[in-house]
């Protein structure tokens, strides 16, 4: 039956693949808990890691894109497809560091006419530049060109600490992208902030990005990052991130009513949430968080208001690292997967609700 059902999709999918993207969902929606039935594994070269997904793209297919690190070598970001008639992963894209730089984190969205973008963190090796490369791809993934620069610091002068990192795309309902990423930048500002999580937005596919808005900030040591961004049922927004410096790195949310206004605060924390987190919202309403150091996924069923833990968790007495979590079955499919970073392989957990 699953598989009858994914080859359905990809019928489907190039039709009513944009409705699901943008149209706002009508309500949150409870259901049962996650069952895990079947772990896939992505690729186990070259000690992978940073797997995240874009999950059944407009043609039918499954995403996945990771770095490579090469012994010796700079790290290699790769994309990998998967077909619901042949569900293994075949690498179909690379994208090597520039020469003198060290390039990873790789997140991908998809625009309504299939042309998708991807983001990643680049910084030469003496640490005097630092960006967040945007580049495209036209053919599915297969060829990606470069297009723009979120952000950049020409101004680092050597030190680890003014960085760019962990950017992360999101299509809003107009069409427009917003990207958020952390931002050392403005620690020798008056007042000075460790670091922020930045926001700007793009109206033509990445070209050019729009003034900088910070979505999380606090002066002094604390360190919001790694943030994750989502449309909820009642047609807010939600942003989590970690907050590093003042509060161990645990989870935060915020919401938003049009994804590109913020309160000047860090938002709620979410317990059982720490480093790294990433939200998805289900075509049901349902809202899943996970985080790097927890192995534990927190269900909200009420746009945010409220909490629970999933039990089991996706990967059970495992170390893993950096778990995305994503709706796989497409549209009112109940189907979810964990993308981590696990084992010395990009793996991706798949369950039921």
């Amino acid at each position: 039956m699953q598989k009858f059902t994914r080859q359905w999709r990809v019928l489907l999918l190039p039709l009513l693949g944009i409705v699901f993207a943008f149209a706002p969902f009508a309500s949150a929606q409870a259901a049962g808990p996650i069952s895990w039935f079947t772990i896939s594994t992505v690729s186990s070269n070259n000690s992978p890691g940073w797997g995240r997904m874009l999950p059944w793209d407009q043609q039918g297919d499954n995403l996945v894109t990771y770095t490579e690190y090469p012994s010796g070598g700079s790290p290699v970001i790769k994309v990998a497809r998967s077909n619901p008639a042949n569900p293994t992963y075949t690498e179909i894209g690379s994208i090597p560091s520039p020469d003198g730089h060290i390039q990873e984190q790789s997140q991908m969205v998809q625009m309504p006419n299939g042309d998708i973008l991807m983001a990643m963190r680049n910084r030469q090796s003496d640490l005097n530049w630092y960006g967040l490369p945007i580049v495209k791809s036209t053919d599915g993934g297969y060829q990606w060109n470069f297009v723009s620069q979120l952000d950049t610091n020409p101004n680092s002068n050597g030190r680890f600490d003014r960085g760019l990192w962990e950017p992360f795309l999101y299509v809003l309902p107009n069409g427009c992208v917003a990207g958020f990423y952390a931002n050392e930048k403005h620690a020798d500002d008056n007042p000075s902030y460790s670091q922020v999580v930045s926001e700007r937005v793009s109206c033509d596919e990445g070209q050019t990005w729009g003034p900088e808005i910070y979505a999380a900030a606090q002066p002094g040591s604390a360190r919001p990052g790694m943030p994750g961004f989502a449309r909820m049922a009642n047609g807010q927004y939600i942003l989590v991130f970690e907050v590093c410096g003042t509060d161990n790195c645990n989870i935060h949310y915020k919401f938003s009513s049009d994804g590109t206004t913020w309160s000047n605060d860090l938002g709620s924390t979410l317990a059982n949430q720490q480093s790294g987190p990433y939200v998805t919202v289900l075509s049901s309403g349902r809202i899943l968080v996970s985080s790097a150091s927890t192995n534990q996924i927190s269900i909200s069923d009420d746009n945010g208001q409220s909490w629970y833990l999933n039990d089991p968790p996706a990967f059970q007495g495992a170390t893993q690292t950096w778990p995305a979590i994503y709706q796989t079955g497409y549209n009112n499919s109940n189907e979810v997967g964990v993308v981590v970073n696990i084992d010395g392989a990009i793996k991706i957990n798949f369950g039921n609700y």
